[in-house]
């Protein structure tokens, strides 16, 4: 899934346009937009704010996060009409895996608490006296192909890989778990 950042001009879904951008981050000169950024709405005849809504990564400039196409305009409009991008050079990035784990589905359709929570499973790696490992290298893979990979933290846990039904887990662990790393 991809999902474009937005900048100052852009418009929402009722015509609204963004008022501001930040001073320290652009796109082709274009100032890029925020989350709290001002969007004047002419349906409803109100100023808004650009509230973030599906899945982001975190990115900021001068501690303000960007907006991502489909964020919501929060006017006077009720539903509160979506983000347009108009650039599609600067954008985002989100593997199924990744959705799944920030609780979307592959379209960045939120899952219902249900369906997000059917099936979970939290690995932590534990040395030969049942203390936790941190700083390990991991690769989880689950039956549907979604792989997981990374350092477990400082409790010696991986991150919790949620699935829709039941599935039996691939684990590696240290060396071999490099081994199976994408490069």
């Amino acid at each position: 899934m991809k999902r474009n950042m937005l900048v100052l001009g852009d418009r929402t879904t009722a015509g609204g346009i963004v008022q501001e951008g930040v001073a320290a981050g652009f796109n082709n000169g274009t100032p890029l937009a925020y989350h709290g950024a001002l969007v004047h709405c002419p349906t409803c005849k109100s100023d808004g704010h650009i509230v973030g809504a599906g899945p982001s990564w975190p990115m900021t400039f001068d501690g303000k996060q960007v907006a991502l196409e489909n964020d919501l305009c929060v006017c006077k409009c009720d539903p509160p009409p979506r983000m347009i991008a108009s650039k599609n050079d600067m954008f985002m990035t989100f593997e199924g895996h990744q959705l799944a784990q920030m609780g979307y589905a592959a379209d960045g359709s939120p899952l219902s608490d249900q369906a997000m929570h059917a099936f979970d499973e939290q690995v932590r790696i534990l040395d030969e006296h049942g203390e936790p490992l941190a700083n390990v290298p991991y690769h989880i893979r689950d039956q549907s192909g979604n792989e997981y990979q990374g350092l477990t933290d400082e409790d010696g846990l991986c991150p919790r890989v949620s699935t829709a039904s039941i599935e039996t887990l691939s684990i590696a662990v240290g060396v071999a778990a490099l081994e199976k790393w994408k490069k």
